[in-house]
């Protein structure tokens, strides 16, 4: 009877200890006085940038930072553009400037007060109100393993070669930010009529439409395909983050190039302004935006940040021809251009 009694108290006993864990975990939390939402990609996570920029700021501030994860740059958009979340949100982070154009993504959003773009690389602001803040950026190219390409093409037209059959991966307008910049690259450069001979004679040498850019340079890496049309900073990001690994180059195609860019901005219904306001010049912060290039592979937006040396390397021999596509050419005709990507590449969709 002792025994059971003692055995009862003992149990009694480690159901509170674990009870005051709990609540001191919470209290822990609770500790800090403010609290900001982001809508965010889940290349945010994924990449490892949030473990390297939100728990600094969440010390340095007492604030604690919700993130709400969409699966590519379609979700994203889409909730943003949803009435229903109005004030729900305080920032979004990861519009890039081919969905921000095409969703009119920019009216949702203000500059924050007293922001100072000096720092920011001028070929990087998109939005010249800066509503849409950008934080990475980075040129269109051709992407190649060296290896099994050793003389790469250096146009559009050495491009849809034979040679190069069902060899290079592309990525999915309806989804991928990469994907719709493209489709906008071959627009601003040929036309709407020209973009699609331009299409249909590469559509041979197209081994896979992905809907994310990671996966299609995964398909690369596995040596699943020797071609991505991707962005330039890709082999000099692969071998920052090992030494060893230089088997990609790229081939910046002689037509020119266009200019993607990622941003962050401030929704104008947002119920915590100033945190907010803050984690944008927290995120815009050389420290910050260094790991931009380890994380996510791209130019850091604030021109102030030091270059790794591999980086400092990457030709510009390119110009950016973003310009040549107006945006009310891009609201009117969009879903023509998709209904003609579907047309063309649904069935090859990964």
């Amino acid at each position: 009877m002792i025994q059971r009694l003692f055995s009862v108290l003992l149990s009694l006993v480690l159901l509170s200890s674990c009870g005051k864990k709990d609540t001191l975990k919470e209290t822990s939390s609770q500790d800090n006085k403010h609290t900001i939402t982001i809508y965010c990609t889940d290349t945010f996570r994924k990449s490892g940038l949030e473990s390297t920029v939100v728990p600094e700021f969440s010390k340095k501030n007492a604030c604690t930072v919700n993130l709400v994860l969409f699966r590519n740059a379609a979700e994203l958009s889409k909730a943003v553009k949803d009435k229903a979340n109005s004030g729900k949100f305080d920032l979004a982070l990861g519009i890039d400037n081919s969905f921000a154009i095409s969703d009119s993504l920019t009216t949702q959003f203000v500059r924050p007060e007293g922001f100072d773009p000096e720092p920011l690389a001028k070929e990087s602001i998109f939005d010249p109100e800066l509503r849409l803040i950008p934080y990475a950026y980075s040129s269109l190219c051709l992407v190649y393993n060296k290896k099994n390409i050793p003389a790469a093409p250096q146009s559009f037209g050495e491009l849809q070669d034979a040679k190069y059959l069902s060899q290079m991966a592309i990525c999915d307008p309806h989804e991928s930010g990469v994907g719709r910049a493209s489709l906008f690259w071959s627009l601003a450069l040929f036309g709407h009529d020209g973009y699609e001979h331009l299409w249909k004679s590469l559509r041979k040498n197209i081994y896979k439409t992905y809907p994310d850019r990671n996966e299609a340079l995964e398909a690369l890496k596995k040596g699943e395909c020797n071609l991505l049309m991707s962005l330039n900073t890709i082999p000099a990001f692969l071998e920052e983050i090992d030494p060893a690994n230089q088997n990609f180059d790229i081939s910046m195609l002689k037509e020119g190039s266009y200019l993607y860019i990622e941003s962050i901005g401030l929704q104008r219904e947002s119920l915590n302004y100033a945190m907010a306001t803050k984690f944008i010049q927290h995120f815009l912060t050389p420290e910050a935006q260094k790991m931009v290039i380890y994380k996510l592979g791209m130019f850091p937006a604030n021109r102030k940040t030091m270059m790794p040396m591999h980086f400092s390397t990457i030709p510009f021999t390119s110009y950016a021809v973003n310009v040549k596509l107006p945006q009310s050419l891009i609201a009117e005709q969009l879903n023509v251009w998709l209904d003609f990507w579907d047309r063309l590449f649904g069935f090859q969709i990964s």
